[in-house]
């Protein structure tokens, strides 16, 4: 309805603008020389290229087979084709191949080839004979399946000659017997130590003085830390569609002209028409009717009063029978909802220990014991029941139900969703009684753990919308706010108008999702156009409803960045550098003793035992590997010279040192090793190989 409005009011002007996008469509490539033809490729790997179309089918396959959203896809698809043809590029070049040997081989190992029957020879077993017979028969009578089996045959190879350079890599990965010992005792020596730690904190900040030029040579020194590639700064004013106390007066009028009963004269039959109001539906009527005038289909179930939501769940769960409530507003809808039956005790909610036997439906074929057997051992199960027994343990140990696993626990449930004999036991027993039941599932041990009254209600539920009147004052607020922010100070002017201004930092060119507002790409897209300066402003229609006014505050360039945007951060690390220097200024290089350096700075000697290098833990100051590895090389009662740790400055002292007892055979040790390692091989070969080709990402350009 609010759409319609604003397609009628701008009618001429979207007629404009579609005729000139149109325009610009047919002439695009006439007068740039940018055809489609000449398009750039989407990505570029070494010499290969993936073109647009290629690419937009992976995207299209990702999309409907892992519903991924479309970046995911795009991402997905991005991974897929650049290992894809570094691989094709790697294998070309080292000349690996596979025959037909390999694929014959591949197929009769395949249980989607193997085990179809009309591959399958008098002995069961695969025929490759009858599948290469398939294939002929395919490309005489079968093009487009021929066709089919050659883009499979191409997959096929493919991955083959993936898995034999992978297998490939695998077999030179080794493990040797000394580096088994150094591993092992990487996590088991350990040493006692005392240490003297000087915390950087003993230099007060304002001591040390941080320039500009301070900064921006640690940044140099840290360019791998701080390389980053192009972000965009935002910042927006968000103008929602929602529906005005006065639309929802509109809106709830009427649905109270449904609580009344109408009289409408009909232009076919020229007579007058009697409806009903909604109190005086039938029952058998009301599916109908609720489907012609509510936007939620009849929900025909009974619901307890904790399923009900929003303020008016007790009113409506208390509704005497036939009575009508509303209108009444509950999670963005205006509703009149009518009480159509009630159940005393109509849920119940039990656990049960299932007990399967041979002629039962649905028996596991693992289930061997006779009728008689399994009602033995569900009335043994019974009795264990009324001594006291764990009901979850016994059902755990005992069940043949998928509810096994959750200790034979049941969602709640209503008679009609459960066979007669188990819903006649639950539901004509008291809570807490225990007791047998047969199905033709078997026999059931049965407890009853609660009952609960129900109802069932019919709800006609109205959405609340904006009329067209809000949806063009929205409009009309957010244009206006778009051309006045183009002469003066987006924030100002926010401010001026009472409008929130929220800011996204560090768009990345190829997100999809913006905090807050979700997914958001077409922003995304704009905020990375060629040339877009800071202070560049557009407005966003949402499909939610509604519109953004966003504006770029800042263009971070890929590269290291300036100084001033990230001084914050930097200026405490480069006065933890200068602190460093300074401590070592001030310390000797060869302490008789611990007392000695705890007594210069004021610090005492603390003990720590039973220190590995595998953690790096140091009781007192966290992480330090540095330090336990310097200790490690000390001989034992030795004092280190001053070591830079995380947390300050330390002096340590070897007290003993415990070398893990040799292992008798290190060849599980080293299997262990080698399977740690080899772990995530293709992925790691894929990411290797790809580092050796040139790439050309141009996913930004398309999507």
């Amino acid at each position: 309805m609010a759409i319609l409005g604003k397609i009628r009011e701008r009618s001429i002007f979207l007629i404009f603008i579609i005729g000139m996008a149109l325009l610009a469509f047919v002439f695009t490539g006439v007068f740039d020389g940018n055809s489609s033809s000449s398009q750039d490729p989407v990505l570029i790997v070494g010499e290969e290229e993936v073109g647009i179309d290629e690419f937009s089918r992976q995207v299209d396959y990702a999309e409907r087979s892992y519903r991924m959203s479309t970046m995911q896809a795009v991402n997905f698809a991005y991974e897929q084709s650049a290992n894809a043809k570094a691989y094709a590029q790697t294998f070309d070049a080292i000349g690996l191949q596979v025959g037909k040997a390999h694929i014959e081989q591949f197929i009769k190992n395949d249980p989607n080839f193997s085990s179809d029957p009309q591959f399958q020879g008098e002995d069961g077993s695969f025929d490759p004979n009858l599948f290469t017979d398939f294939i002929l028969d395919l490309s005489q009578n079968n093009p487009q399946g021929f066709e089919q089996w050659k883009s499979q045959e191409a997959s096929i190879k493919n991955n083959l000659r993936v898995q034999q350079y992978v297998d490939m890599v695998s077999t030179g990965l080794n493990v040797t017997d000394f580096e088994a010992q150094q591993s092992y005792a990487l996590q088991n020596d350990i040493i006692d130590l005392d240490y003297v730690r000087i915390p950087y904190s003993v230099i007060a900040d304002s001591l040390v003085s941080v320039s500009d030029k301070d900064i921006a040579a640690y940044i140099a020194d840290n360019s791998e830390t701080y390389e980053r590639e192009k972000a965009i700064d935002l910042q927006y004013v968000q103008f929602t569609e929602a529906a005005t106390p006065e639309d929802k007066v509109l809106i709830e009028n009427e649905l109270r002209e449904l609580l009344n009963t109408r009289v409408e004269f009909n232009e076919v039959s020229k007579q007058e028409e009697t409806f009903p109001s909604f109190a005086d539906v039938s029952t058998e009527a009301l599916t109908s009717f609720i489907s012609e005038n509510s936007d939620v289909a009849f929900q025909d179930a009974f619901v307890s009063e904790n399923e009900l939501t929003g303020n008016y769940a007790n009113t409506l769960f208390n509704l005497p029978l036939g009575e009508v409530f509303g209108p009444y507003e509950n999670d963005g809808y205006s509703n009149i909802s009518r009480v159509i039956a009630r159940e005393k005790n109509g849920k119940a909610k039990a656990r049960h220990i299932l007990i399967s036997h041979k002629d039962a439906a649905r028996a596991a074929e693992t289930v061997t014991r006779s009728k008689t057997v399994a009602k033995k051992e569900a009335n043994a199960l019974l009795r264990k029941l009324k001594s006291g027994g764990d009901f979850a343990q016994l059902a755990r140990e005992n069940s043949d139900g998928p509810s096994a696993s959750r200790g034979g626990e049941l969602p709640e449930f209503v008679r009609e969703d459960m066979v007669a004999p188990f819903s006649d036991f639950v539901f004509g027993n008291r809570v807490g009684a225990f007791g047998v039941a047969e199905t033709e599932f078997g026999f059931h041990v049965i407890e009853v753990q609660d009952k609960k009254d129900v109802v069932k209600l019919a709800t006609i539920s109205k959405k609340l919308i904006p009329s067209e009147a809000t949806s063009n004052l929205v409009f009309t607020e957010a244009t206006q706010f778009e051309l006045d922010v183009q002469k003066t100070d987006f924030q100002e002017l926010a401010s001026l108008k009472n409008y929130t201004v929220r800011e996204i930092n560090d768009v990345k060119i190829l997100d999809e999702s913006l905090p807050i507002l979700g997914a958001q790409r077409q922003i995304v897209r704009w905020a990375f156009e060629e040339d877009r300066q800071a202070a560049d402003v557009k407005r966003f229609a949402l499909s939610s409803g509604g519109y953004i006014i966003a504006q770029v505050t800042y263009v971070k360039e890929a590269g290291l960045p300036d100084v001033e945007e990230i001084k914050a951060t930097v200026s405490s690390l480069v006065i933890k550098q200068k602190k460093q220097a300074l401590l070592l200024k001030q310390m000797a290089d060869d302490y008789v003793s611990l007392d000695e350096v705890a007594n210069q700075f004021e610090q005492t000697v603390s003990a720590a035992k039973a220190v590995n290098r595998f953690t790096s833990m140091l009781s007192g100051a966290a992480n330090e590997p540095d330090v336990i590895g310097t200790c490690f090389s000390l001989e034992q009662g030795s004092i280190s010279k001053p070591i830079i740790g995380n947390s300050g400055v330390f002096v340590v002292q070897l007290k003993t040192k415990t070398a893990a007892e040799d292992l008798s055979n290190y060849a599980g040790y080293k299997a262990s090793l080698l399977n740690a390692t080899k772990q995530n091989t293709q992925s790691k070969v894929a990411d290797a190989l790809r580092k050796t080709f040139e790439l050309t990402d141009n996913r930004s350009q398309y999507y």
